[in-house]
């Protein structure tokens, strides 16, 4: 739910710190996404993902893992009243890292850390960022970016049958793709630092209640090796009840504190409104034996930037209503097919521009629907 979170690379933070039964495991999948709006001129596109991972455990307490990602897509946007559309294929960025199970003051601890590699196009995100919907509402599938180093500890704190994690992480990001018109080289994403708080509550017939906490505080942002912009710390806070047989949900919410920018003498000064507006969510879920139904219901709020200012991004507020059936087929011990699809209704309210020039909302249809193949090793 957290757009932040993809900073991390493919970091997990485990909630029991328990080593897998299997030695490894090999995931294979393909997923069609498409996307419109009731624009006056097109804004639309589609993409074919085929993600791989790998993971491996060469010990009990000490595993690998790879994956990446191949993806074509075409993009149609209407920028100055001219249609283009812009089709592309390429791999994503691909991530290898190592898990290590310890001890730490007698306690189960993990060390996970990822290397990013920049196997991905850096100018992808650029160039579909018009046609695509706004972030706000539905995370950018593609990364092409640079290379960068990410580390996660976690300890784990037993109170009777229930269980509290504590984690921190570190993340160097490199460089980042020009969406505002940089190079690689010019642009570098600010470091970030994870810190995360949860408290898993089992219950009879493997439920759980899960309560997390977690922040992210970011270093500045860099152009051509000076200091432009340090985006404002995120705080998250979410409650689950998780059922494997019945109902399951997730509420939450999301805060994005103002960032800071650079004057023009050289000082950094407090931005006027939030970097992106504050957020709500609820998922439910229901599972009838192998097939699950969910849902997703987003509110996104404004960040107070009007959409005239120049300076500084807008974010459109609006909601998000999802609905996600998926089913997994069991083929035999050590194998299974997960098939999955959604659907989501977007309203970004004021995002366009009516034949009078007002401001007018644009509502956006997003489809996924697609297959995954997983084998024990």
């Amino acid at each position: 739910m957290n757009r932040l979170n993809k900073f991390f690379l493919p970091l997990v933070i485990v909630l029991g710190f328990v080593s897998p039964a299997f030695s490894g495991q090999l995931s294979l999948g393909v997923q069609y996404g498409g996307w419109n709006s009731d624009y006056v001129q097109p804004f639309n596109g589609w993409e074919v993902l085929a993600p791989f991972s790998l993971s491996f455990d060469l010990d009990k307490d000490f595993g690998i893992y790879a994956q990446t990602e191949f993806m074509s897509g075409s993009y149609t946007d209407s920028l100055g009243g001219t249609t283009e559309t812009v089709k592309l294929s390429n791999l994503t960025d691909s991530v290898i890292g190592t898990e290590i199970n310890f001890k730490s003051f007698s306690l189960p601890s993990m060390l996970n850390i990822g290397v990013n590699i920049p196997t991905g196009d850096p100018t992808w995100e650029t160039k579909q960022l018009a046609s695509n919907i706004p972030t706000e509402f539905v995370d950018s599938r593609y990364r092409g970016r640079g290379f960068g180093v990410s580390g996660l500890y976690g300890i784990s704190f037993p109170t009777g049958d229930a269980e509290f994690a504590a984690a921190a992480g570190y993340q160097y990001p490199g460089a980042y793709n020009p969406s505002i018109g940089a190079t690689p080289e010019d642009l570098k994403l600010g470091d970030s630092i994870f810190l995360s708080l949860n408290h898993v509550q089992p219950y009879s017939s493997d439920q759980n209640e899960i309560i997390r906490l977690s922040a992210f505080y970011f270093l500045s942002t860099q152009q051509s090796g000076q200091n432009s912009f340090r985006m404002g710390p995120n705080i998250n806070a979410s409650y689950s009840w998780s059922n494997p047989s019945a109902l399951s949900f997730e509420v939450g919410a999301q805060g994005y504190l103002p960032g800071q920018r650079v004057d023009n003498n050289g000082n950094f000064g407090p931005e006027p409104h939030y970097s992106y507006g504050p957020r709500f969510y609820l998922s439910p879920s229901y599972a009838f034996g192998d097939f699950t139904l969910g849902g997703l219901v987003k509110y996104v709020m404004p960040n107070g930037y009007a959409t005239s200012d120049t300076l500084y991004a807008v974010c459109y507020p609006g909601f998000l209503f999802g609905l996600n059936p998926s089913y997994k087929l069991k083929l035999d011990s050590d194998s299974d097919l997960k098939f999955t699809a959604s659907y989501d209704y977007i309203i970004a309210q004021n995002a366009g521009v009516d034949s009078t020039g007002a401001l007018t909302n644009v509502t956006y249809n997003y489809w996924t629907f697609g297959t995954n193949y997983e084998i024990k090793l």
